[in-house]
């Protein structure tokens, strides 16, 4: 794991990381060369604040996300985001990045994990 401005923390009985204002935190997670696969990341659901970051494979930005009042929800929310092949093709290993837009903050994340797409 790499960070710069992050933080980790316990809510709602489970860990969490996150990132302030521009800050970033990464995982580099094991694919055994999988070209068909997603991140499964759990939020909670009843974020507010500002909560908008970008997520990045290998320094590619993938997706911007924002958790601000997004599920209205007083549970955790499981999220997938499938990642492109051609980021996965041959690779052991991806860096996934998740890093906080100023003066936002990135997460918090409560689990992160490569999966089998469910769609």
């Amino acid at each position: 794991m790499q960070s710069d401005r992050s933080r980790k923390g316990n809510s709602h009985n489970q860990a969490f990381r996150e990132a302030l204002a521009g800050g970033y935190f990464s995982y580099n997670l094991a694919t055994a060369k999988e070209t068909n696969l997603a991140l499964r990341i759990r939020y909670w659901g009843a974020e507010n604040g500002n909560r908008t970051f970008d997520i990045y494979i290998d320094d590619q930005k993938i997706l911007t996300e924002n958790l601000k009042d997004k599920w209205n929800r007083v549970d955790m929310v499981e999220v997938e985001y499938v990642i492109p092949a051609a980021m996965l093709n041959g690779k052991d290993f991806i860096r996934v990045k998740f890093q906080a837009t100023e003066p936002n903050t990135a997460g918090p994340l409560y689990y992160i994990r490569l999966v089998k797409p469910k769609i």
